[in-house]
Protein backbone atom coordinates (compact mmCIF):
# COMPACT_ATOMS: atom_id res chain seq x y z
CA UNK A 1 0.00 0.00 0.00
CA UNK A 2 1.40 3.59 -1.15
CA UNK A 3 -0.28 5.96 0.95
CA UNK A 4 0.81 8.35 -1.93
CA UNK A 5 -1.57 6.71 -3.60
CA UNK A 6 -4.62 6.96 -1.53
CA UNK A 7 -7.29 9.52 -1.92
CA UNK A 8 -8.07 11.37 1.39
CA UNK A 9 -11.31 9.33 1.70
CA UNK A 10 -8.89 6.43 1.95
CA UNK A 11 -6.89 7.06 4.36
CA UNK A 12 -9.78 8.21 6.54
CA UNK A 13 -10.88 4.83 6.14
CA UNK A 14 -7.68 3.08 6.87
CA UNK A 15 -7.28 5.09 10.21
CA UNK A 16 -10.35 4.09 11.08
CA UNK A 17 -10.41 0.70 10.25
CA UNK A 18 -6.71 0.39 12.20
CA UNK A 19 -7.93 1.84 15.29
CA UNK A 20 -10.69 -0.53 15.28
CA UNK A 21 -8.23 -3.08 14.98
CA UNK A 22 -5.64 -1.76 17.16
CA UNK A 23 -9.27 -1.48 19.95
CA UNK A 24 -10.42 -5.07 19.30
CA UNK A 25 -6.45 -6.22 19.69
CA UNK A 26 -5.24 -9.03 22.23
CA UNK A 27 -4.75 -7.07 25.35
CA UNK A 28 -6.47 -4.06 24.55
CA UNK A 29 -10.00 -5.69 23.87
CA UNK A 30 -12.16 -2.61 24.52
CA UNK A 31 -15.48 -2.32 23.40
CA UNK A 32 -17.18 0.81 22.08
CA UNK A 33 -18.88 1.32 25.36
CA UNK A 34 -16.06 0.89 27.30
CA UNK A 35 -14.02 3.27 25.19
CA UNK A 36 -16.80 6.01 24.94
CA UNK A 37 -17.13 5.93 28.68
CA UNK A 38 -13.43 5.81 29.08
CA UNK A 39 -12.67 8.79 26.70
CA UNK A 40 -15.98 10.96 27.13
CA UNK A 41 -16.88 10.39 23.43
CA UNK A 42 -20.07 9.25 22.40
CA UNK A 43 -20.37 5.54 21.39
CA UNK A 44 -21.71 7.45 17.84
CA UNK A 45 -18.50 9.23 17.20
CA UNK A 46 -16.52 6.40 18.01
CA UNK A 47 -18.82 4.11 15.55
CA UNK A 48 -18.47 6.52 12.92
CA UNK A 49 -14.41 6.97 13.17
CA UNK A 50 -14.18 3.43 12.84
CA UNK A 51 -16.51 2.96 9.89
CA UNK A 52 -15.95 6.26 7.88
CA UNK A 53 -12.23 7.51 9.42
CA UNK A 54 -14.45 10.85 10.20
CA UNK A 55 -13.80 12.40 13.81
CA UNK A 56 -12.55 15.86 15.08
CA UNK A 57 -9.02 16.26 15.73
CA UNK A 58 -9.95 16.77 19.89
CA UNK A 59 -11.94 13.25 19.89
CA UNK A 60 -8.98 11.65 18.35
CA UNK A 61 -6.76 12.90 20.77
CA UNK A 62 -9.33 11.47 23.84
CA UNK A 63 -9.59 8.18 21.83
CA UNK A 64 -5.19 7.96 21.19
CA UNK A 65 -4.96 9.09 25.39
CA UNK A 66 -7.63 6.27 26.18
CA UNK A 67 -5.85 3.69 24.55
CA UNK A 68 -2.59 4.76 25.24
CA UNK A 69 -1.41 6.06 22.04
CA UNK A 70 -1.14 9.35 22.17
CA UNK A 71 2.30 9.46 21.35
CA UNK A 72 1.62 8.14 17.89
CA UNK A 73 0.99 12.29 17.75
CA UNK A 74 4.29 13.05 18.35
CA UNK A 75 5.05 11.59 14.47
CA UNK A 76 2.22 13.14 13.10
CA UNK A 77 4.43 16.23 12.28
CA UNK A 78 7.34 16.31 13.45
CA UNK A 79 8.76 19.31 15.22
CA UNK A 80 11.44 21.67 13.71
CA UNK A 81 14.00 20.76 16.74
CA UNK A 82 13.28 16.46 14.97
CA UNK A 83 13.92 17.49 11.17
CA UNK A 84 17.63 16.79 10.40
CA UNK A 85 19.45 19.48 8.91
CA UNK A 86 19.67 20.12 4.87
CA UNK A 87 22.71 19.02 2.40
CA UNK A 88 23.21 22.97 2.59
CA UNK A 89 22.95 23.51 6.28
CA UNK A 90 24.70 20.73 6.59
CA UNK A 91 27.93 22.52 4.59
CA UNK A 92 27.58 25.32 5.80
CA UNK A 93 27.98 23.72 9.24
CA UNK A 94 31.35 22.48 8.23
CA UNK A 95 32.28 25.65 6.44
CA UNK A 96 31.72 27.29 9.68
CA UNK A 97 33.29 24.61 11.60
CA UNK A 98 36.83 25.12 9.23
CA UNK A 99 36.98 28.47 9.55
CA UNK A 100 36.79 28.29 13.07
CA UNK A 101 39.24 25.90 13.18
CA UNK A 102 41.56 28.38 11.10
CA UNK A 103 40.66 30.93 12.84
CA UNK A 104 42.16 28.89 16.29
CA UNK A 105 45.10 27.85 14.39
CA UNK A 106 46.25 31.28 13.26
CA UNK A 107 45.83 32.50 16.69
CA UNK A 108 47.65 29.85 18.23
CA UNK A 109 51.18 30.36 16.17
CA UNK A 110 50.82 34.22 16.66
CA UNK A 111 51.00 33.50 20.51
Amino acid sequence: MNIYEMTDNEILLYLGQSFKRRRLAPGSGLSQMQLAEESGISITSIKRFEKTGHITLGSLIALLRTTQLLEALETLIPSAEMQQPSPLELLAQERNKKVARQRATRSDKKS
